[in-house]
């Protein structure tokens, strides 16, 4: 994942959120404090964001587990040749 810091990011704001959203892949914005440790945050698109909701609900509701234990257990003749 690329990082900026954040001064960088104040240069290229509008920039820099127009490459996230058109890229589609997340950047980290770095941001230390008085004892020199990361306290940066992530920056993602929206899209990204709303698909890491939508795998977070498939787990919560135990959905993907259930496609994962059926795959792990299927075989050729479970599915139907078109």
């Amino acid at each position: 994942m690329e990082s900026i810091e954040i001064t960088e990011l104040k240069k290229e704001l509008f920039k820099t959120i127009d490459k996230v959203s058109k890229e589609n892949t997340p950047l980290e914005i770095t941001m230390n404090n008085n004892e020199n440790e990361n306290e940066g945050v992530i920056l993602l698109s929206k899209r990204e964001y709303e698909r890491m909701q939508e795998e977070l609900c498939l787990w919560e509701s135990g959905t993907l587990n259930y496609v994962f234990e059926l795959m792990d257990n299927s075989s050729k003749k479970d599915f139907k040749e078109l």
